[in-house]
């Protein structure tokens, strides 16, 4: 199945070496949530933004400043609206924490958030059953993460040595189980040789034991002939 590619609404100009991106569609939840919860995170760091919305899944409102009317005040916002969109917030979390693991595969270091936004994605419009001409479409929306920061050679460095030690473990695994593979098959062609030498000496005691057994039966056959030809004499 063909999936769809999505640009990034990121423009400036920027090293690729020094940007870590991430993003997901076909989010089921309301892009005005996610997007009120984006905006309160532009401009803060990678941690301060997991931060925020750890805090945000615990209860703490997030302030909006569109798609607010009639809309409750919130005491933690300063009397500002807010609401508790938790739901949006894990998707938001999702991304940010998979962005912040491609910026530690290339190496960044002092992460910040650079680029964070939310977008409609499709609509699929539904009815209600039974003939109902009300509508009840069902949205998707986006999210996009991009963060920046610099390189830092210690944790390219630890992060080679760490490979080269999984490599030199598998490579003495590898040869533990070749040579437990070796003496496995060193001793079955032991015992096979055994068993075969066995099964041959069982056989000829077998076959001698026979041939006396024959000629102790012909031996009183051989004299009850005898005892007859004398009788006829």
């Amino acid at each position: 199945m063909f999936m769809a590619q999505y640009r990034y609404g990121f423009g400036a100009q920027m090293r690729e070496e020094e940007i870590a991106k991430a993003q997901q569609y076909n989010i089921d939840a309301s892009y005005k949530d996610l997007c009120a919860v984006c905006s309160n995170m532009r401009g803060l760091t990678a941690d301060e933004g997991v931060q925020y919305l750890e805090a945000v899944l615990d209860g703490f409102p997030v302030l909006y400043k569109r798609w607010n009317k009639k809309l409750g005040h919130r005491r933690e916002l300063g009397g500002k609206k807010g609401r508790y969109p938790q739901k949006s917030a894990k998707f938001v979390l999702l991304v940010l924490k998979n962005a912040i693991a491609n910026a530690s595969s290339k190496g960044l270091d002092g992460l910040s958030i650079v680029h964070i936004q939310a977008n409609k994605q499709a609509i699929y419009p539904r009815t209600l059953s039974k003939g109902r001409q009300f509508r009840a479409n069902y949205e998707t929306a986006r999210v996009e993460v991009v963060l920046a920061g610099k390189k830092n050679e210690k944790l390219l460095t630890e992060k080679k040595e760490k490979a080269a030690k999984t490599a030199k473990a598998k490579e003495a695994a590898a040869k533990m189980v070749k040579g437990v593979k070796s003496e496995v098959e060193k001793k079955t062609e032991e015992v096979v040789k055994e068993t075969k030498a066995a099964k041959g000496g069982s056989g000829t005691v077998g076959s001698e034991e026979k041939a006396t057994e024959k000629k102790i039966e012909a031996k009183p056959a051989e004299k009850k002939s005898e005892a007859k030809k004398e009788e006829k004499k």
